[in-house]
């Protein structure tokens, strides 16, 4: 019964068969089988991201080094302008997941996470991907209609005279983020008379189902035409308010933001900045996307990477246990919202002190894990006798960019070399990548000196990688602080670095002068501008943003320029309200 009434659903245009095989699309027109990779953590456009910090770019990673997928390098010249965008993107699995439980309070369904259930994020619905939302969207409106959350979609007996048409309106400005047209009221009611006849709640149900599966919900359409600005188009006020959820929120407007799209009061910058500002306040909400895109921007996110794979040897760390995995991951996402929430900069992700430990992790960083329990605690680690600026002297980074029984200076200096200062460095033999050396060394950095200094062609790598790396060396494998290597020699951090990029090498001698001089180094801003600019707009980097990467890039240069801030003026470019047709 239910299936023959999506059938008419189907019939009657509300559910166009044409959603199996839709795309990204240009020229305001859904192609078949058009379009271009979804971004994970992207706000919504659908086009692949390459930059720093993506973990989307194609170029293949330096062998041996754990770099994965090196960025591509962003434009060098701003070009007045809106990029071309996709005007019908699909929303992303994150997005999906957000939206049902904000509408519906549906967080998970029999037991499995929702984004579990979905397939992988795509910008084009292949058949196989169609029966998948078709599914899912069957099991959310059952498990809705027969729970505790059923209020949040129908608040009236659907027997009564109105219920159905109230609740299709109401329940359909949220979920379409627009006011419905009459004709898609008219076509959702007419399950109301099909046959054979359902009882109302099986009728409320097969509603509520139809709508998770309508094209206007699963995609983010932008589509008004009706106000040209110069070559480009103004957003209507509706999807201006979409823009905003979904780059803040990564789900759809609340009641007053859909009450300032419905009373056209999101059409000047001003406008949308008050809003985004009141959104960003809001940390519930934003606080996950902001840690969502620092995960990208670290890498943590590409499974090319190092990030929380690797274990250690407890003959040589007996403090460490796998359990402290989860533990170095939470601590990082919550590190990164309460550097963004304490009025935190750039610099600041580099340098802060603050860390999250539980009874997991805290016996890294000197604490005694006696006196936590299973919760993170915000704690402010001693800057002394242990110093720990930022979030690369963090257990999570430190661990992951070691080897099973010892530090890797290899491991962690190419990472910043790579992802932090995009220093320019050629693959190397791989018939290198395996090679070891006898001997007897007092300290790791000696016995990799060793390793990598000879004349073969890894050396002009490590001499980019190594000394970033050996910096480090006061950490050691799990990333606990120490002053004696395992193998009895004392620790050695001083080393002449190589920022690149055209700046001049610098004796550093602690990691606190480095991670001053990462956050002070201008590719280093530039690649955080453009890393934020590609994860908000899901653009591949282009001259026309790279105007914005520019205006931010200098007020990051100013100092003190803090990252909510930088989140309030990625809504404050002229491409974040209007938009250009074209091919993409």
């Amino acid at each position: 019964m239910k299936e023959k009434r999506l059938r008419s659903l189907v019939a009657l245009g509300v559910l166009p068969l044409a959603l199996v095989a839709c795309g990204a699309a240009t020229n305001d027109t859904p192609k078949a089988g058009a379009g271009a990779p979804g971004v994970p953590g992207a706000a919504g456009s659908g086009t692949s991201v390459g930059a720093a910090g993506s973990g989307a770019g194609t170029a293949v990673g330096t062998a041996g080094t754990g770099a994965g997928v090196e960025p591509l390098p962003p434009p060098e010249t701003c070009v007045p302008g809106v990029p071309v965008t996709t005007q019908i993107p699909m929303l992303l699995n994150r997005q999906y997941a957000s939206v049902v439980r904000d509408l519906l309070g549906v967080s998970d369904v029999g037991g499995a996470q929702v984004t579990d259930l979905l397939v992988g994020d795509t910008s084009q619905m292949t058949a196989p991907a169609w029966k998948v939302y078709q599914d899912v969207a069957e099991k959310i409106a059952k498990q809705v209609m027969a729970g505790p959350n059923k209020a949040k979609f129908i608040s009236c007996d659907p027997a009564a005279a109105d219920c159905l048409k109230t609740t299709i309106t109401q329940f359909g400005r949220k979920a379409f983020r627009r006011p419905l047209t009459d004709e898609e009221v008219a076509s959702f009611m007419t399950l109301n008379s099909a046959t054979p006849a359902g009882t109302p709640a099986e009728v409320a149900e097969a509603i509520l189902n139809a709508f998770l599966v309508s094209p206007s919900f699963l995609l983010i359409p932008e589509l008004n035409t009706a106000e040209p600005e110069g070559t480009a188009f103004k957003l209507s006020q509706q999807e201006v308010a979409t823009r905003l959820s979904f780059l803040l929120w990564g789900s759809v407007p609340d009641d007053a933001l859909n009450a300032a799209a419905d009373a056209n009061q999101l059409s000047s910058k001003e406008q949308i900045l008050t809003q985004a500002t009141r959104m960003i306040a809001v940390r519930e909400k934003t606080g996950p996307f902001i840690a969502t895109f620092h995960d990208d921007w670290a890498q943590m996110n590409n499974s090319s990477a190092h990030w929380f794979k690797g274990k250690h040897d407890t003959t040589v760390y007996p403090d460490y246990k796998d359990a402290s995995l989860a533990a170095n991951q939470k601590e990082l996402d919550a590190f990164f919202q309460e550097v963004a929430y304490s009025g935190g900069s750039f610099k600041d992700l580099l340098t802060s002190n603050v860390a999250f430990v539980n009874k997991d992790n805290a016996v890294y960083y000197g604490l005694d894990p006696s006196k936590y329990t299973d919760v993170l605690t915000k704690v402010t680690l001693d800057s002394t006798t242990n110093p720990r600026p930022g979030f690369l002297t963090r257990a999570g980074f430190l661990s992951s960019y070691a080897g099973y029984d010892a530090t890797s200076p290899i491991l962690r200096g190419s990472f910043m070399a790579i992802w932090l200062l995009s220093i320019n460095v050629p693959a190397p033999d791989p018939a290198f990548a395996m090679k070891k050396l006898d001997g007897v060394f007092k300290t790791n950095r000696a016995y990799v000196e060793a390793l990598t200094q000879s004349d073969q062609p890894c050396k002009g790598c490590h001499e980019v990688f190594n000394p970033l790396g050996m910096v480090m060396e006061n950490y050691d494998g799990v990333g606990k602080w120490q002053t004696t290597d395992p193998k009895g020699g004392a620790i050695d951090t001083k080393a002449t670095v190589n920022f690149g990029n055209g700046v001049a090498p610098k004796e550093i001698s602690s990691p606190v002068d480095l991670m001053n001089a990462i956050a002070a180094a201008p590719k280093a801003q530039e690649l955080y501008a453009q890393a934020w600019v590609s994860f908000a707009t899901g653009r591949q980097p282009n001259g026309n943003d790279k105007c914005t990467v520019d205006t931010l890039k200098t007020k990051l240069a100013a100092g003190n320029y803090t990252i909510l801030s930088l989140l309030g003026d990625l809504t404050q470019a002229d491409s974040f309200r209007l938009r250009v047709r074209g091919s993409l």
